[in-house]
C-alpha cells in the first residue's frame, strides 16, 4: 500500500508543479505515468502478492512492445487524421525519444490493470485463427479504405489479428479496464503544454478533457486490443532472450524512429522547447 500511496502522490506533485513550471508541464505527460504504473505495481503486490511485471526484462519487453504496438496506430492516424501533437519538442531525436517514452507505458498499464481482474484475462483458443486474422486485415483495408466512415474500427481490427498470432481468446471481462485506463489517460494530458488534440468526424462535441465523449467507448474494445497485444508478446518471450531480445529491441526503436519521422511532419500542429 506503501507503493501505491507513493505513486498516486508522485501523480499528484507532478500535476501541481505543472500548473506553475512549463518545464515540468512538458513532460508532464511521461512523469505522471511514471507515478501511475507505480501505483499499479504496488496495487498489483498487495492484491495478489506478485507484481506480472516482476524483472526489468519484463518492463523492457512490455514497454518495447507498447511502442511498436502504438506505432502501428499512428502509422493509421495518418489516414484517419483523428489526433495531433502539440508542443512536440523540435529536436527529431528529442521528440523521437520522448514519444517512445510515452507510447512505451501503455502496454505496461494494461498489464498491471489486467492482474487486478479476477478471472485469467486470456484463455488459449487455437481454433479459427486464420478467420480471425482475415477479418482483422479486412477492418483494417475497409478502415483505410473509408476513413471517415469507419475510423471507429480503430479501435477493433488489432484484437482479432492479435487472437489470431497469440493462439488465444481474449475475455470479454477485460473491456472494464478500458474507461478507468482511458479516464486516466485522457484526464493527465487535460490543458497540457505538450499532449495531444482530437478531430473525430462527426463527433467533436461534447468533450470531457480532450475526447470527445463517445470517443471514451472506443477504449472498451482498446482495452482487448491491448491484451491480445499482449497475449502475441507473452508468446514470443520465450524466442526473445539474450542477444535476439536485444536485437529485437533495437529493431523496435529503429521502426520508431522511421515512423516517428515520418509522422511528426502531419500530426505535429505546434513545437516548443
Amino acid at each position: 500500500m506503501l507503493q501505491v500511496v507513493c505513486g498516486a502522490g508522485f501523480v499528484a506533485a507532478v500535476l501541481i508543479a505543472s500548473q506553475h513550471s512549463t518545464r515540468v508541464d512538458l513532460l508532464r505527460f511521461p512523469l505522471a505515468w511514471s507515478g501511475v504504473l507505480v501505483a499499479l505495481d504496488g496495487l498489483a503486490r498487495w492484491r495478489r502478492g506478485a507484481s506480472p511485471l516482476r524483472t526489468p526484462g519484463d518492463w523492457a519487453a512490455t514497454a518495447a512492445a507498447s511502442i511498436l504496438a502504438w506505432d502501428l496506430f499512428e502509422l493509421v492516424n495518418l489516414r484517419l487524421r483523428n489526433w495531433w501533437y502539440v508542443g512536440v519538442p523540435p529536436d527529431f531525436w528529442e521528440g523521437s525519444a520522448f514519444a517512445a517514452v510515452s507510447f512505451g507505458t501503455v502496454l505496461p498499464a494494461v498489464r498491471l490493470g489486467l492482474a487486478q481482474i479476477e478471472a485469467p484475462p486470456v484463455v488459449v483458443a487455437p481454433e479459427r485463427r486464420g478467420l480471425k486474422a482475415a477479418a482483422g486485415l479486412a477492418m483494417l483495408l475497409v478502415l483505410l479504405a473509408w476513413p471517415r466512415l469507419t475510423f471507429p474500427l480503430a479501435w477493433i481490427f488489432l484484437w482479432p489479428i492479435g487472437e489470431a498470432l497469440a493462439g488465444a481468446r481474449v475475455r470479454l471481462e477485460v473491456m472494464a479496464l478500458g474507461l478507468p485506463l482511458g479516464l486516466v489517460w485522457e484526464s493527465l494530458n487535460w490543458r497540457c503544454a505538450r499532449g495531444w488534440i482530437y478531430t473525430v468526424p462527426f463527433l467533436d462535441r461534447p468533450k470531457l478533457f480532450e475526447m470527445p465523449l463517445p470517443g471514451y467507448l472506443g477504449y472498451l474494445p482498446f482495452a482487448l486490443e491491448c491484451a491480445a497485444a499482449l497475449a502475441v508478446l507473452d508468446r514470443l518471450r520465450p524466442f526473445l532472450r539474450g542477444a535476439r531480445g536485444a536485437l529485437a529491441l533495437l529493431a523496435v526503436l529503429a521502426i520508431h524512429a522511421a515512423i516517428d519521422g515520418a509522422a511528426r511532419g502531419q500530426t505535429a500542429i505546434s513545437f516548443s522547447r
